[in-house]
């Protein structure tokens, strides 16, 4: 698959030289299903270097050759030696002693053997020549300029007025957007950007989860004591080229591995378990998405802890993705839906490709506000989603057997008829709020004022769920809730 076309070049000039130079060309042919993803190009760092940069050149072919970027200071077999990734983003990048192009992690320039990660997103079918190129106790005055220029980013945006987050049901119903990207990965963010709109837009919690790194840690922790009113999470969008799914409130320097080839469940069954014995829960995103290597190749969902049904504007492909989820309720699976903006750019000066934080809003239900009962309560499923953080409120619950039900909650072998309670607030007046079971709309109300109601008796004699959609009068989404479910013996 790969054959060496050029020898090592590696100059033997006194230490901090700026010629001393390593490279290597290689011919990568197109891997066949079961093969690979990443090919690694070894390489010797001097004794007492300082820092390295990094370069590689291919034929983009118009977009028919993708390869990724990434690097680790020891074998690639130990996830511990990751130094960083910036996908296919940059073409040139450094790694120092006090700094690092984002995505990377500056620190010791340990002597030995390094490895650069080439990630085969797309080769053409006659292959592609790649020129690796590594300068030794050199910074490329460019990829400086770069890290310059992104740390210096400032955005101005208006604050929006102070609404507190709703108490419904015995809990507060914390809001937050779970999927954000900074200029650490392929968003055009800064850290702090990305918590001063959080903080302005009235969410209660973020999880800034870059792809395949976690080289914002030590900026987000240092930031983070600022918001004191703001949960912040690290996060990883575990990005591979079969679906990606998101980690929250990572350990700090935690890396989730990402190499898991297409259709390869079992490995990633593997990863996800490790995600479960650090205490946290994996997220699967954007499930229907039509971008290369973003829709889900592993099966069925059920090794995921929750899906996110709504990804930015909601679209055709989040209709999809809810459709599905639907069908899986139907088989008495649970999952829990969640939804975030995956903002990588602001929605300031004209920017169309801007997406606002918090838009859409994962609201959860919580005692209080901590990363613990955040992830206990997404895991539970008590979640709804709105297409915004402050306007809306929602409330649903279930009577049983005089015990009150809440979103998330299962009703267990009820004797009676349930009733079921809604409580729609600030709704445009027009749209429709829906209670939805086995696929079905049970009933459907039309929302006539700033506070519409209604409640409702069923006799569930079967193992169901019921959840609710609001709707716009053209039919565009405005919120949905996670079911209440029923386990009946009847």
């Amino acid at each position: 698959m790969i054959k060496f076309i050029f020898a090592l070049i590696l100059l033997s000039i006194p230490l901090l030289a700026p010629a001393q130079t390593f490279e290597k060309s290689v011919l990568i042919t197109p891997p066949k299903e079961k093969d690979s993803r990443y090919f690694y190009v070894p390489f010797d760092v001097p004794e007492k270097s300082k820092s390295l940069t990094i370069s590689y050149e291919y034929d983009k072919k118009g977009g028919a050759n993708v390869l990724d970027l990434g690097v680790f200071d020891g074998t690639e077999t130990n996830v511990k030696n990751f130094r960083g990734w910036s996908g296919g983003r940059r073409n040139t990048i450094f790694i120092a002693e006090n700094s690092a192009t984002n995505g990377y992690i500056a620190g010791k320039i340990p002597a030995g053997n390094w490895r650069v990660i080439l990630g085969l997103y797309k080769v053409a079918p006659e292959g592609v020549e790649v020129k690796i190129t590594v300068r030794f106790n050199e910074i490329d005055a460019a990829a400086q300029q770069q890290l310059n220029d992104e740390k210096a980013k400032t955005f101005d945006f208006p604050k929006s007025p102070k609404v507190a987050p709703a108490t419904a049901n015995g809990y507060t119903w914390f809001r937050g957007d779970l999927h954000a990207h900074t200029f650490y990965s392929d968003g055009n963010w800064t850290v702090k950007g990305l918590l001063d709109f959080a903080e302005n837009s009235n969410l209660d919690f973020i999880g800034i989860t870059e792809h395949n790194t976690f080289a914002h840690h030590a900026e987000l922790d240092a930031l983070a004591k600022n918001y004191k009113n703001l949960l912040v999470l690290r996060g990883e969008e575990v990005t591979t080229y079969g679906g990606h799914f998101n980690v929250w409130g990572l350990p700090k320097n935690e890396l989730i591995d990402f190499r898991v080839a297409p259709k390869d469940a079992n490995r990633l069954q593997t990863i996800v378990d490790g995600v479960h014995r650090l205490g946290l829960i994996a997220s699967l995103n954007h499930p229907t998405a039509l971008c290369g290597g973003c829709d889900w190749s592993y099966g069925d969902w059920q090794k995921m802890d929750a899906v996110e049904i709504w990804n930015g504007a909601w679209d055709l492909e989040d209709e999809a993705a809810l459709k599905k989820w639907d069908e899986l309720l139907q088989n008495n699976f649970r999952l829990t839906a969640i939804g975030s903006s995956d903002t990588h750019s602001a929605p300031l000066n004209g920017n169309a490709n801007g997406r606002a934080v918090g838009v859409p809003t994962t609201h959860v239900g919580m005692k209080k506000l901590t990363q613990t009962e955040l992830l206990a309560a997404i895991k539970n499923g008590r979640v709804w989603i709105s297409d915004n953080p402050a306007v809306y409120n929602l409330e649903f619950s279930a009577f049983a057997s005089k015990n009150k039900f809440v979103i998330g909650e299962t009703v267990s072998n009820p004797t009676n008829s349930i009733k079921f309670d809604c409580q729609a607030k600030n709704f445009p007046v027009g749209s429709t709020v829906s209670l939805i079971s086995d696929g079905k709309v049970l009933l459907k109300e039309t929302v006539e004022n700033v506070h519409s109601a209604f409640a409702k008796n069923f006799d569930v004699q079967k193992n169901s769920y019921f959840r609710l959609e609001v709707r716009s009068e053209t039919g565009a989404m405005l919120a949905f809730t996670n079911p209440i479910y029923i386990q009946s013996k009847r």
